[in-house]
This record gives C-alpha cells, structure tokens and sequence, in this order.
C-alpha cells in the first residue's frame, strides 16, 4: 500500500506539472508528448494480452496510427465546434505551425473511416487466411478503444479558453469516482457488479462510485465559475457538473471492465508491470479513457 500511494503521488505531481507547463505556455505540447508515450505503451500491453489468447493484431501499425493521429490533433485539426462546445470557446485559438487548407482541420470525426480502410487492406495483406477477419476487427477496435479515446481527450484541451477545464473535470469525476468505489465497495459492498468480469467490483461500490464522480463534476464547475467564465455559458448552476459527472463516472466505469475483461480474458492480474503497486499503463488509465467520448457526445447534443 506505501509503494501504491508513493507512485500515485508522484504521478499526481508530474501529470500536474505537464498541465502546468501547458497552462503557462498556452499549448498542448505536454499533453500531446504524454497521450503519445501512453498509448504507445497501452498498445505493447495490448499486444502482450492478445497474445495470450493467440488473437492476430498488426501492433505495429497501431503504433504509426497513434503517431499520425496524435499527430493530426495537435497540429492541424481545428478544436472541436459540435453543440455547446462552440458557447464555450473563448480566446485566440492556437495557432498551428504550418499552413494547411481549411478542409483539412475538420476531419477528426471522420478519422475511423480511413483507418478502417487501412486495417482492411492490412488484413488483406496476410498469408493466414482464417484470420483475416479477425485481424481486421482486432485492429479496429483496438484503434477506437485506445488511440482514438486518448486523441479525443486530446482534441478536448484544445478547445480555447475552456479545454484545460474540461481536462480537469474529465480526471475528477474519474479519479474521484474511482477512490469512492473502492473504498465503499471494501466496506459496505455486499453484491457483486459482474462477477464474471471483476470480481471485486460491488453494486454499492459503483452507485457510490457514482455519487463521487457527480460530487467532483460540480466541485469542478463551482471551482472555474470562480476563476473563470469559460463553463458558464454550459455549466449555468453547479448541479449541470453533478448531472455531466454523473454520466461520465458510468462512463468512467465503463472503460473499467472493459480493461477487466480484456485482462480477464488473457488470465493476467495486471495488463503490466510498469509501475509497481498499480501495474501497465492500461491499468492506470483505464477508467479515464471513454471518458473524453462521452464528454463530447453529451456536450455535442448539450441544448443552446
């Protein structure tokens, strides 16, 4: 327990000193370098638990996909302008390095088409053909559960004004909602959530989970309305925070058990052994990575 609450901390300060460079610079170049190494890093834990069970995947193609898409979000696509994200927009945008057409930034929602493609043309490429098929989903859901979630989280920050917020709201109500169902779920939770997937997960402890997760969202909201007007415009009363923390503590769940099957399914503990008392990457940022999605689809249908 002191080894997970020594690295837990130290990962808290260097994750808060990248937004702080961020902050101060007034770009995403540290967000962007840490959502790059992460996911990197999520896709050789990945690779290893399909491995065991013998699942083709092209790791190497995932990686050149994570780079390019990375890649895309910070330098060339435009923030996102869906619904209530264009009220919350405020400030010079950040100005790109280089020039590029206009029709080029608004391409983000329609990256999964292309990549589609490619994981087609790549299955097509292989000798085993009883595979081909599998290899084909294999690559594609391993690009929208892992690269594309991050790339969302990403594209986010980038919003004028109010992205680090959003950033800040995301990791609260995950975070937040994660400790509130461990430590209810240790000491009150007497039903199992889905046993079958995770064992130690409790319907008390998610409900509470839950609850944690709102409080965090409208703790958030209460906390920028006194620095900032940027949220206003869509966080109008603290309780919107309660209602959109909410949605992204099941959210938060979500990506969870998603992990905890995946895990489950290779008959591992850990998806890795890379930082000592919590595991690989995946089991660090498992619970905030549908969260970015879920933001942007709720914010995208947020009445105006």
């Amino acid at each position: 327990m002191a080894t997970r609450f020594l690295y837990g901390f130290t990962m808290l300060f260097a994750i808060a000193g990248v937004f702080a460079i961020d902050h101060f610079a007034k770009e995403t170049f540290g967000l962007f370098f840490l959502s790059t190494v992460a996911v990197t890093v999520g896709i050789f834990e990945i690779d290893r638990l399909l491995k065991f069970r013998g699942l083709p995947f092209d790791r190497n193609l995932m990686i050149l996909l994570n780079l390019v898409t990375m890649t895309y979000v910070q330098f060339v696509a435009s923030p996102p302008a869906l619904g209530a994200l264009l009220t919350i927009s405020s400030g010079e945008a950040m100005r790109p390095l280089f020039h590029v057409p206009a029709q080029y930034r608004d391409l983000m929602l329609l990256l999964p088409l292309p990549v589609m493609l490619l994981c087609c043309l790549q299955g097509l490429r292989s000798r085993d053909v009883p595979q081909i098929s599998l290899r084909v989903l294999v690559n594609i859901g391993v690009y929208l559960y892992l690269v594309y979630t991050i790339a969302a989280i990403l594209w986010l920050r980038r919003i004028p004004g109010s992205g680090e917020w959003l950033i800040y709201f995301l990791l609260a109500a995950s975070r937040f909602g994660d400790v509130g169902a461990y430590v209810m779920g240790r000491a009150v939770g007497r039903n199992k959530l889905i046993p079958h997937l995770s064992p130690g997960k409790t319907v008390e402890g998610g409900l509470f989970g839950l609850i944690a997760s709102a409080t965090a969202g409208a703790l958030i909201v209460i906390w920028a309305g006194s620095v900032t007007d940027a949220l206003k415009p869509v966080f109008v009363e603290w309780w919107y925070g309660a209602v959109v923390g909410a949605f992204t503590g099941i959210a938060a769940q979500s990506g969870d058990l998603v992990k905890s099957a995946m895990k489950r399914a290779a008959g591992v503990k850990d998806s890795g052994n890379l930082v000592p008392g919590f595991g690989g990457i995946l089991d660090i940022m498992d619970n905030f990575m549908l969260t970015g999605p879920m933001l942007l689809v709720m914010l995208a249908l947020w009445p105006r």
